[in-house]
């Protein structure tokens, strides 16, 4: 389960020797990232795409963690123990009215907003393992998505269009990438081997699909068709890679990696070329999301 829950977990730098292509970041959109360099806690923080005007949204004495955008940008989503258990909040996108959106004495995680931004998924132990669930955007109508099969879920990511969801579970001692469809039905797996593949992310056109993994000795970004053929290896490195996020334009992929000797934020191009470090702040900084 450390694989599904996990919100970043370690540096020479390699660059990917597959063309002199540069990484260009151009437009005004935001990264929202979670950090830990106000002190013990983890808070909600913003940068620009280019990693500058960094911002603290929470500020709280409590962990807050894994933020995830409303699709009109003016909302963020996140996890946070600010009541004494894990429950889901949402916040405006400059951090005021932290709202709680879930109730109950289970854990309550990993939010991710649907593409209309009607629905919000989640993972919870409520009924025992971890399983993903969805509920309204107010927190309203909480319902079990997947089924009791046996096995913890986790990191639920929608489709563009709505229709599915791809997450991680662990069946069979190793967890790999499923998809369902948003009604509860349908559940395809897509990645099936005895290592680790986790934390699934599609590509804003929905063609691909985004992963961390182990399977070649070593934590590092996959990418794979979206029926999870042709899976290929974006990131090379002795170091930990994981839980990536596409740009909205689809041609960037941000990620955390401790490649420099502790957790921060990369950006590469999509093909896995010019990976770039984001942040520099003695504290861990990761989870990334995209806006």
């Amino acid at each position: 389960m450390k694989h599904l829950l996990a919100v970043g977990s370690a540096g020479l730098l390699i660059v990917p020797t597959l063309g002199a292509r540069h990484l260009v970041i151009q437009g005004s959109h935001k990264i929202a990232f979670v950090s830990g360099r106000q002190g013990n806690q983890r808070d909600i923080y913003v940068m620009n795409e280019d990693g500058s005007q960094v911002t603290n949204l929470t500020n709280h004495p409590a962990d807050d963690f894994k933020p995830g955008w409303s699709p009109d940008g003016t909302k963020i989503v996140f996890t946070s123990n600010r009541d004494g258990k894990y429950q889901i909040y949402v916040m405006n996108a400059d951090g005021s009215n932290p709202t709680r959106l879930t109730r109950n004495t289970a854990i309550d995680a990993a939010p991710a907003w649907s593409p209309d931004g009607t629905k919000i998924a989640f993972v919870s132990n409520r009924d025992g393992e971890l399983k993903i669930y969805i509920m309204n955007a107010d927190g309203s109508e909480q319902r079990r998505l997947t089924s009791a099969r046996r096995g913890g879920e986790g990191t639920p990511a929608w489709s563009p269009d709505g229709r599915r969801i791809a997450y991680a579970a662990t069946r069979k001692g190793n967890s790999n990438i499923y998809v369902i469809n948003a009604t509860g039905d349908g559940e395809v797996r897509l990645t099936e081997n005895r290592y680790s593949d986790a934390q699934p992310s599609w590509s804003p056109d929905g063609r691909k699909i985004a992963f961390y993994s182990d399977r070649d000795g070593n934590y590092e970004i996959y990418v794979m068709n979206a029926d999870g053929t042709g899976a290929t290896r974006l990131t090379n490195h002795p170091a930990f890679d994981g839980a990536p996020t596409w740009s909205p334009s689809g041609t960037k992929i941000a990620f955390d990696s401790n490649r420099d000797g502790k957790f921060d934020i990369y950006v590469m191009n999509a093909d896995g070329t010019h990976p770039t470090r984001l942040t520099n702040d003695p504290a861990d900084d990761n989870a990334a999301s995209w806006r």
